[in-house]
Formats: C-alpha cells, sequence, structure tokens
C-alpha cells in the first residue's frame, strides 16, 4: 500500500486533503485512516480552487501538453508524457521557485539543507531585461 510505506518512510501527516473520488470515501481506507489518526479534508465538488496545486499543475499540463498533441497509441503517450515532465522538470522555469526549474530548486535546497521543500516569496526575485528566460520552445521534437 502506498500510503502505509508514506507514512513508514515521512510519518503520519495531521491530514490528507482529498476530493470525494471513490478511492477516498472507500471504508477500508477510511478505517486505515482513523487507524493512524490521519484525519480527511474533503474538497467541495466543484470547487477546484480549495486544491490550488494539483489544478495548477494540471491546467499547465493540459495546456502546455495534452492540447498540443495527438496520441495515437500508449507507446506514443509514454514518449510524448515522458519528454513533457522532463521539460516541465528539468528545464522549464517556476514562477513559484524564483524562476529556477524544479530539479535546479531541489539541488539548492539539499545544498542550504532547509527543511522545507515548499517556495516561499523571498525567493522571487527581480530580473533586469537581460537575466529573462527564454519563451519556452516546443516540447517534443513533433510537427505540430
Amino acid at each position: 500500500m502506498v500510503l502505509r510505506e508514506a507514512v513508514a518512510k515521512h510519518s503520519a501527516p495531521e491530514y490528507i486533503r482529498s476530493d470525494n473520488g471513490p478511492e477516498f470515501i472507500a471504508h477500508v481506507i477510511q478505517r486505515w485512516l482513523r487507524a493512524n489518526t490521519i484525519k480527511t479534508i474533503y474538497i467541495e465538488p466543484g470547487c477546484a480552487w480549495q486544491n490550488g496545486y494539483a489544478e495548477s499543475f494540471n491546467g499547465r499540463f493540459r495546456r502546455e501538453c495534452l492540447n498540443r498533441e495527438l496520441i495515437y497509441t500508449l507507446s506514443e503517450g509514454r514518449v510524448v508524457f515522458e519528454d513533457w515532465r522532463r521539460y516541465y522538470n528539468q528545464e522549464r522555469p517556476h514562477r513559484s521557485l524564483g524562476l529556477q526549474t524544479p530539479a535546479a530548486f531541489a539541488k539548492n535546497q539539499g545544498q542550504q539543507g532547509s527543511g522545507s521543500s515548499r517556495a516561499t516569496p523571498s525567493l522571487h526575485r527581480n530580473l533586469d531585461e537581460t537575466n529573462k528566460p527564454k519563451p519556452p520552445e516546443t516540447v517534443s521534437s513533433k510537427v505540430e
């Protein structure tokens, strides 16, 4: 069970936020969460703003990958999604990370020994025109 492994490795969170999907309404999972003193906080149906991190990512994934590609096979999907995942984590700067890539941010956090992996407003910097990143090119080598 993925949750059991995550709790064993990182300790139990105070709560888990989820939508009202069947995987978090299941009685077995509810009992397991209670046994591990993990509270559940449900997102109200139709209130995507209550889960802004996931919804923000989902919107970017749709705009930057899914809406640009026609995928006909599972193998093709794997290649396209892996290309986009690599681009998103290794090349694409993120404003919430002070215009660093997630890979660079994680590396810097590891070197600094910070206890938090969440970006803070102090990471934002003012950029002059010469330091602004170039706009991203296409994610894959496919012709649109």
